[in-house]
């Protein structure tokens, strides 16, 4: 099958800041490390800015918190987005698609580049599991109605924690 072309189209992608540990174990490890993996406490956060030109800001955190055997990461990238011209949609599909699928894009991106560094890790490759995309973005909106009930992003956010040289 052919696909018809997307609406949005991807100009960038670019890793803005990655930190890569190993925790050895204390002792020998008897343990599936698929399951040690699926224990790893992850943190997940983004933010949004522009319209024309959109731009998503990715971090993902993995076994931070409780720091078990195996990998530490933290990584952080910034996707730029566009809508191609010859697309005609509705302002409600491009609140939509520039709402959802930046993010789906930006994460999966970034997914990609965790799981191929990982790949020549000691214990081999961490893949960032599914998440369910909906309370993502519906966990985000809550948290920016809280920290601003005219729920506009706080400058901070608008700025990220994405470190710039």
């Amino acid at each position: 099958m052919k696909p018809a072309a997307s609406p949005l189209n991807i100009l960038d992608f670019a890793i803005t800041n990655f930190e890569f540990g190993f925790n050895p174990p204390d002792t020998e490890l008897d343990v599936n490390i698929k399951e040690l993996f699926s224990r790893y406490d992850i943190d997940i956060d983004f933010g949004i800015h522009g319209n024309d030109i959109i731009q998503v800001f990715m971090k993902a955190h993995v076994n931070h918190n409780e720091k078990l055997p195996g990998y530490t990461i933290n990584a952080e990238a910034t996707c730029i987005f566009e809508f191609d011209e010859q697309h005609t949609i509705s302002a409600e599909q491009k609140s939509s698609i520039g709402g959802y699928s930046t993010i789906y894009i930006a994460l999966n991106t970034l997914r990609g580049f965790i799981s191929q560094i990982t790949a020549n890790g000691p214990w081999g490759r961490y893949i960032l599991p599914s998440i369910d995309l909906n309370d993502l973005v519906e966990k985000k909106k809550l948290q920016l109605q809280s920290n601003n009930p005219k729920n506009e992003m706080p400058k901070e956010k608008k700025k990220s924690s994405v470190k710039r040289k």
